[in-house]
């Protein structure tokens, strides 16, 4: 009889209890058997992407009507990016209800996770599709460009041309400009609550009418270079959760020594700064109301929470549910989670809600 193998990254003994039993054996069966990519050098990861990201238990891709790619000018520095455009099908525009007279319709503008370094137009490809068909919604998908290469401010500024743009082509790309949401999973979930603040703030831009931000990184303060956070720490998930499935501490320590820099005192002032944590901007008032949905056993768990109370004391209006017992990347792994189900009918729901005609 053959020895079994350890697991490379079994479940830590300080989250297994706390896990629901389903994520648990997906993740043993899935990802506990690979080493993560930030457990190598960016070099090694890069190399060999395919390797240290790879798909979980995805969600359908149902059939959209059409999809379109556009590629647009981006500045400082000067480039390109895509965006890629998912039409709902005349079926599902019917059934949404959601068109204008002249032929418009509501617009979802999605950017994908990966710690502002990895991560493409692939990632969120299932709930775009999903959203688009199930909602009768235009979903604007943007592939910003990403570090080490294009560090902070690079992807958020990328992502606010990105926005700018599709106001711009409303419309070419019949897009309702009364009904536009912004959102995304984890850095992407950054990207749209910074650009939120920045739409407020912006008076030539249409209000947006939701901000849907899925576990979400909003405070970059505390992340040390190395070792654990300090115990005074203001968010009790960087100590209970340090070595939680999928986004332990060192994987976030990775992505922002990537992202940030490794000079402390220069992200110092960068941290400091709303565009790089938005908890920190001068006020929350009159933002976008916000959806905001959160991972039960994740580094970031109590940095969405807070951000929720941030809000609501600011008079904006925000909605907050904890998927318990669920990990950091739970939502895409709607292909045999419960809970990811759920979730993909929680934000579906509140993008309906949002279009909603008056």
């Amino acid at each position: 009889m053959e020895d079994v193998k350890p697991l490379i990254n079994a479940l830590h003994p300080s989250v297994v209890d706390r896990l629901d039993p389903q994520f648990a054996e997906i993740y043993t069966k899935y990802q506990a058997p690979k080493i993560r990519a930030d457990q190598v050098t960016y070099e090694e990861y890069n190399a060999d992407r395919s390797k240290y990201t790879f798909p979980i238990a995805p969600g359908p891709c149902p059939e959209v009507g059409c999809i379109e790619f556009f590629t647009i000018p981006v500045s400082d520095p000067a480039g390109e990016i895509t965006i890629q455009l998912f039409a709902p099908t005349k079926d599902a525009i019917s059934k949404g209800g959601l068109r204008t007279k002249d032929r418009q319709l509501p617009a979802h503008v999605n950017y994908h996770g990966g710690g502002f370094v990895i991560g493409n137009l692939k990632s969120d490809e299932s709930w775009c599709r999903q959203a688009c068909q199930n909602v009768g919604c235009l979903v604007i998908n943007v592939d910003y460009r990403l570090a080490p290469e294009f560090p902070h401010p690079v992807p958020l500024t990328d992502s606010w041309t990105a926005l700018k743009w599709v106001f711009d082509h409303t419309r070419e790309l019949r897009v309702d400009a009364s009904r536009v949401s912004i959102g995304g999973l984890s850095a992407g979930g950054q990207i749209a609550a910074v650009l939120a603040l920045l739409a407020r703030d912006d008076p030539e831009l249409p209000k947006l009418v939701l901000q849907m931000l899925v576990v979400p990184v909003v405070d970059t303060r505390f992340i040390p270079l190395e070792g654990s956070c300090h115990p005074d720490v203001p968010y009790e998930s960087y100590i209970k959760n340090e070595f939680a499935p999928c986004l332990p501490l060192n994987r976030l320590r990775w992505f922002y020594k990537l992202w940030l820099g490794t000079d402390m005192k220069a992200r110092k002032k960068i941290t400091e700064n709303f565009r790089a944590s938005p908890i920190l901007a001068a006020s929350h008032a009159n933002l976008a109301p916000a959806s905001i949905h959160v991972a039960g056993v994740d580094t970031l768990t109590s940095e969405g929470i807070a951000y929720h109370e941030v809000l609501t004391k600011a008079g904006t209006s925000s909605t907050l549910k904890v998927y318990k017992g669920c990990g950091h990347p739970f939502g895409h792994w709607d292909g045999q989670l419960d809970k990811a189900k759920g979730y993909v009918q929680d934000t579906t729901t509140a993008l309906k809600k949002a279009y909603k005609h008056d």
